[in-house]
């Protein structure tokens, strides 16, 4: 891949991975407080046809809630870190999806949860995600009780991302998703990972042993060869990119 600018980046032979949250969103006080911009389903659209298809999501949220924020996006997506996916409109869950040891931990969070005000509990078919973004504070405190779970929960490891702690199995990470969507391109194809968070740091690190690289939003120590300042400045270059011919 070019050591020159992203915008340099040969198209034809790119394989696109784009984070969600913190990425093509601003990040928001509580998980459903997002606010999408208006063109960014039709944008997605026109760049997964740019990209003969190359292009794909890999996020911690589910697959049915991005559905949900981008209706319409042609593309294949990797929600829950990695723990499901919809390849070529086929959807994949990871066996421990609602399962004894998912609800536990979910309902563990529930209950532990009450004991503070402003943490907010996420779940999903693969695990629990407590947010304290609207309360920073407390960090010590939902640490305390993702711990507390993950420790009752066979199969399942603890991950720290922005103002959150998460629940899910120990065998998934974005990491896998990128190495999943490339054992199906050809050779020659590069991928990029775009991401925000700790948890696409990983994903960026297996791009670059595929020759690829990553692309940093927002500050914050990291792998990425490059580095973008906010989801406004992710957009246009997307669109910079959905436009060329």
């Amino acid at each position: 891949m070019t050591d020159g600018t992203l915008t340099d980046i040969d198209l034809d032979t790119l394989c696109l991975f784009l984070d969600f949250d913190g990425t093509l969103v601003d990040l928001a006080p509580t998980p459903d407080g997002i606010a999408v911009p208006a063109g960014l389903p039709s944008l997605l659209t026109r760049l997964h046809a740019r990209l003969d298809g190359r292009l794909a999501l890999i996020s911690g949220r589910e697959v049915a809630v991005l559905d949900g924020f981008i209706p319409g996006y042609p593309g294949d997506i990797h929600g829950a870190h990695g723990a499901e996916w919809r390849m070529g409109g086929t959807y994949t869950a990871h066996p421990m999806a609602e399962g004894s040891v998912v609800r536990a931990a979910q309902a563990q969070a529930q209950a532990a949860a009450g004991s503070l005000p402003g943490l907010t509990i996420e779940t999903k078919r693969t695990g629990v995600v407590i947010h304290y973004r609207a309360v920073p504070a407390a960090e010590p405190h939902a640490r305390a009780i993702a711990q507390m779970i993950v420790a009752d929960a066979p199969g399942m490891e603890l991950h720290p991302s922005k103002l959150a702690y998460e629940i899910r199995p120990d065998d998934v990470g974005k990491a896998d998703a990128v190495a999943r969507a490339m054992a199906g391109q050809s050779p020659g194809l590069v991928p990029l990972m775009i991401g925000d968070d700790l948890t696409d740091e990983a994903a960026m690190v297996r791009a670059m042993a595929l020759g690829g690289a990553g692309v940093r939003v927002g500050p914050g120590e990291s792998v990425a060869r490059w580095r973008l300042d906010d989801p406004g400045a992710v957009l246009d270059l997307l669109t910079l990119w959905a436009d060329r011919t």
